[in-house]
C-alpha cells in the first residue's frame, strides 16, 4: 500500500505536463519505477509495473483531454444495461 502512494504522488506531479513532456519523460518515469522494484524482481514484475505506469498515465491523459464520463452517466447507463 504505501508503495502505491507513492507512485500515486510521483503521478500527481506529471499531471501539470505536456504531452511532449510526458512522452519525453516515459523512460526517465519507466526507469524510476524499475530502481523502485527489489532485487529479486522478476520480468514479470518489471512489465506489471510498466503496464501500470503507462494505464495511470493514459488515465491521467484521458482526463486532461476531457475523455472521461462523469460518475452520475456511468450509474445511469448501467442502470439501462443491466435492466
Amino acid at each position: 500500500m504505501a508503495k502505491i502512494k507513492e507512485q500515486q504522488g510521483v503521478y500527481r506531479a506529471k499531471r501539470d505536463m505536456s504531452e511532449s513532456e510526458m512522452i519525453s519523460n516515459a523512460k526517465a518515469s519507466a526507469l524510476h519505477a524499475l530502481e523502485k522494484l527489489p532485487g529479486d524482481a522478476t520480468y514479470d514484475d518489471i512489465m506489471y509495473e510498466l503496464y501500470v505506469l503507462q494505464k495511470i498515465e493514459r488515465g491521467q491523459d484521458d482526463v486532461r483531454k476531457r475523455r472521461t464520463v462523469a460518475h452520475k452517466e456511468v450509474k445511469k447507463r448501467l442502470h439501462r444495461w443491466l435492466k
